[in-house]
């Protein structure tokens, strides 16, 4: 008998077959965990690009920017490209010149919308890479006017509002704290960088027991705000940027009388650098565009026009200072709801809106009546007794500490004292002869003030009266907002911001913001006015948004 061999034929087609379809499983899920990878891969790439393509527009929209505050460009369009050689960014042509990087191309314009705004561009910036398209765009402003004037009251210090009469409508805000009592009435905003207040003791928006009544202290806890950032004023210690800016065209910035240009641009009599200014309803005081007096300007009567008149000394407002033109203030316009506050600013664009950055003081009133004397410089509020910035102490608050750091001043010199005002030089308290009284030597370097008879100049107080109860403007001043207000109730229509607040007054006070000059409007072209308002930096950037990717030129 011959052994047979076991015959395994059906097992081993078995297992070939086996072998076979795992094998082609696996074929299988290595080319779909490929393709799954090559997608994921070529996902990640996409998202790569996607964002560079991001960054490089947003890069060019920056270097746009820039070059929009070193030197405005020449046209009111202007068009630039990596690929044309003219979007100077090293590291843009460099990618570009490198198939790896998969920059293809990227461009920025920059466009004028209205020719009258000429500080005010819209940029648009679009970057390519590989096949990602990013498209960017945002309204920059060359020079905008600082953020303090978003305000009715804004202190570069202490706010103080003792008094029940007070009303104000429209925000407020303090570069410290802010003070009340006797519940004055608050329609708008209060925000302070140190604490809230009743009479020096700081209060809680969380209690719900405020020391304001209006809008304010009925929803303290949205409209109340302790620990805000401080806003930096606008330093006036040169003026030399405004005198550029006002020389530049004498025909339409100036000062006139009625139909009489008094200042041509800058007023440049070096004997008199101040001017006294009246005006009436038949010729009012016409103020356009930017326009400078190098020294003390002594006003009052009627005003219109558009523009900021920059005074170089102090500005002594000597009786009630109203539009000719001005705006309808039956309602105020930051208590109106928001629609219908927008249509009363663009209502009244035409209306009369003029401006004062002063160097020096604002002083409103008869400044040599002992009324004023008594209620605005004795005082312990007064100016004898507040302005000394080497009794500050660094946090900028009268009656602390130093923390007896020194630090570098403008000057070049070293001390812990706080320089409030950033002009570096320190300032004392007021002294009335030199710097606040309007005495015969003071009177003759300012054109056009009364004389009597006999030649000689007129007293102030045959031109000045401490019984006004009006004005109406945006007053600016780093230093002291100084008034006596005698009328029976007094009234601000605009803004007043300064370091320092004396202001006196018999029955009531209000405060009533112009809302056309927030900064909501700035970046409007159509409700935009332009006023030149003193600035504290080179750039404004608002409307930032992303377009529909713009592959034009790509």
């Amino acid at each position: 008998m011959r052994l047979k061999t076991p015959f395994f034929g059906s097992n081993r087609g078995s297992t070939l077959a086996t072998v076979l379809v795992i094998g082609g499983i696996a074929s299988i899920t290595v080319a779909s965990m490929l393709a799954v990878s090559s997608t994921s891969l070529r996902s990640a790439h996409g998202r790569a690009d996607w964002n560079a393509a991001f960054f490089h527009a947003e890069n060019a929209l920056t270097w746009a920017a820039q070059s929009i505050s070193d030197a405005a460009p020449a046209s009111a369009t202007n068009y630039f490209s990596t690929q044309g050689g003219t979007l100077p960014l090293p590291y843009m042509a460099s990618a570009a010149s490198r198939a790896a990087a998969g920059l293809q191309n990227a461009w920025v314009s920059v466009v004028q919308p209205n020719a009258a705004l000429p500080n005010i561009y819209l940029v648009t910036a679009s970057a390519k890479v590989n096949d990602k398209v990013r498209t960017i765009q945002a309204t920059i402003q060359k020079n905008p006017p600082s953020q303090i004037f978003d305000y009715e009251y804004f202190l570069n210090n202490w706010g103080w509002w003792w008094g029940s009469s007070i009303t104000g409508d429209g925000g407020n805000r303090s570069n410290w704290d802010f003070d009340f009592r006797d519940n004055p009435t608050v329609n708008g905003l209060i925000l302070a960088n140190g604490s809230i207040q009743e009479n020096e003791l700081s209060v809680d928006p969380l209690s719900g027991i405020m020391p304001f009544g209006g809008s304010a202290g009925a929803d303290p806890v949205d409209m109340v705000h302790s620990g805000a950032p401080r806003l930096a004023m606008p330093n006036l210690s040169s003026i030399s940027n405004y005198i550029t800016t006002a020389a530049a065209n004498t025909v339409t910035n100036g000062i006139w009388i009625g139909p009489n240009q008094v200042v041509f641009g800058v007023q440049t009599n070096g004997s008199q650098p101040g001017i006294y200014l009246v005006g009436t309803d038949a010729n009012p005081i016409v103020i356009s565009n930017t326009v400078v007096v190098p020294g003390d300007v002594v006003i009052k009567g009627k005003v219109t026009g558009h523009g900021t008149l920059y005074v170089g000394g102090s500005l002594y407002i000597a009786g009630d200072l109203t539009y000719k033109n001005g705006p309808d203030w039956t309602t105020a316009p930051e208590t109106m709801a928001a629609t219908n506050r927008d249509a009363w600013v663009a209502n009244n664009q035409s209306a009369d809106l003029v401006a004062f950055g002063v160097r020096g003081n604002v002083f409103v009133g008869d400044v040599t009546s002992t009324d004023w004397i008594n209620w605005c410089y004795y005082p312990s509020w007064g100016l004898a007794n507040v302005g000394d910035e080497s009794h500050l102490g660094a946090d900028g608050i009268a009656g602390t500490p130093d923390d007896n750091i020194p630090f570098l001043h403008a000057d070049g010199t070293y001390s812990t004292w706080y320089d409030a005002d950033g002009d570096g030089v320190m300032e004392g308290n007021a002294n009335y002869a030199t710097d606040i009284n309007m005495d015969i030597v003071r009177a003759a370097r300012i054109a056009g003030y009364p004389t009597n008879t006999d030649g000689t100049v007129s007293a102030y107080s045959s031109v000045a009266t401490d019984n006004l109860s009006q004005l109406d403007g945006v007053f600016y001043t780093n230093h002291s907002f100084a008034a006596r207000f005698g009328g029976a109730s007094s009234v601000v229509h605009g803004t007043v911001v300064t370091r320092n607040d004396d202001i006196v007054y018999n029955n009531t006070c209000t405060f009533i913001y112009d809302s056309r000059i927030h900064s909501r409007y700035n970046n409007n072209p159509n409700r935009f006015i332009n006023l030149g308002l003193p600035v504290a930096g080179p750039l404004a950037v608002s409307g930032f948004t992303e377009l529909t990717p713009n592959s034009s030129n790509l």
